[in-house]
């Protein structure tokens, strides 16, 4: 097989993308994989613009919208929901907004690497560490 080609790269179809059946709204949505664009969007929410909407307190608010706005897709593939109603959307249900958050992280691999990593870590025995020294 070949190098890729520019126009091939381009055109590639690469965000996998997955319907997830909410209960609480006995209906479906889709969750896509991020684009590079939407996930440096969404890590600058994280870590700068989220400020404007909480106190520093709090590092962790909205992100259960946040992913889930940042991730929920149409079937044609366009946003439901643009950052400007990340605080709307954090006012439905905890559990259907877990349910998306679940399978978006799952996606994008964003949260839960560091305890991924300590899991492994705690896996080896005692006085040894994980990668055999």
């Amino acid at each position: 097989m070949g190098l890729l080609t520019k126009q091939e790269i381009l055109s590639k179809d690469d965000l996998k993308k997955e319907e997830v059946y909410i209960p609480e709204w006995e209906a479906s949505v889709l969750v896509s994989e991020l684009s590079a664009d939407a996930r440096d969007e969404f890590e600058q929410f994280m870590v700068g613009e989220r400020d404007k909407l909480q106190s520093k307190k709090n590092e962790y608010a909205h992100i259960r919208a946040a992913l889930a706005a940042a991730t929920l897709i149409d079937e044609k593939g366009e946003r439901l929901f643009s950052s400007a109603e990340i605080v709307k959307l954090g006012k439905k249900s905890g559990k259907a907004l877990d349910r998306i958050f679940d399978v978006a992280n799952k996606l994008n691999k964003i949260y839960g690497q560091e305890r991924e990593d300590v899991e492994k870590n705690s896996e080896a025995p005692q006085g040894e560490s994980s990668d055999g020294e």
